[in-house]
């Protein structure tokens, strides 16, 4: 009798361990094809912490991804979400427009995740320090949050290998005051799948607020 009790102790650890991993590397993917979709925010300017807070109320159990592309001296900023939603009353304020996927262009791409440090948000514009980039440069990067959850995840192409190098090296330090760069096991083909798929990962997500999402987008509140 004893026995069996053992082996069922046995058994059932080994099931809430195998549980556990399980659920640490759960990952959240939207539906890419059916009900979501990227638009370009056109009036930016009109983005602002009570357009943003709307938004995510509305969207609560939704993924949702604030993405700033830079090409060249050419920026824009993007939203990822529910095609219902954004393109109904938030299309004519924001003067969305549907864009095909922009995250297969030519070059190598260098990926990285980015974490919040334990400190408090300052009201500089991260993107202030942004380095010059040539015309066929790009830098992408993405907030990802659910709820009040969310990642970061940055690529930059270039093909020139020694630009990409330094530049790299600098844009990886973007907000280094509250922000840094995740040291994780990852390869940089994955991190810019799971950009390009704006998967959320909650074992990998930090506490984040609408006036702070704002600030990590480069649109600190005035």
């Amino acid at each position: 009798m004893i026995i069996w009790f053992i082996i069922f102790f046995i058994i059932l650890s080994v099931s809430l361990a195998l549980a556990y991993f399980s659920m640490k590397d759960y990952q959240e993917i939207p539906k890419l094809e059916k009900e979501y979709s990227i638009f370009l925010i056109r009036r930016p300017e009109f983005f602002t912490l009570q357009t943003l807070e709307t938004i995510s109320d509305l969207c609560k159990g939704k993924i949702l991804s604030f993405e700033r592309l830079f090409k060249g001296s050419s920026k824009a900023l993007v939203i990822f979400g529910p095609k219902k939603i954004l393109s109904g009353r938030f299309s004519e304020i924001l003067e969305l427009l549907e864009l095909e996927d922009y995250t297969n262009p030519p070059g190598e791409a260098v990926a990285w995740e980015v974490e919040r440090r334990d400190l408090e948000f300052g009201n500089n514009n991260i993107f202030n320090s942004i380095p010059y980039l040539e015309e066929d440069e790009q830098f992408f990067w993405q907030l990802t949050v659910n709820g009040n959850q969310g990642q970061i995840r940055a690529v930059f192409i270039s093909q020139n290998s020694e630009r990409k190098k330094t530049l790299v090296s600098q844009l990886e330090n973007l907000g280094e005051d509250y922000l840094q760069k995740v040291p994780r096991p990852l390869t940089g083909l994955q991190i810019l799948e799971n950009y390009r798929q704006r998967i959320f990962m909650p074992s990998q997500a930090f506490k984040v607020n609408p006036e702070e999402a704002l600030k990590i987008i480069g649109l600190p509140r005035k």
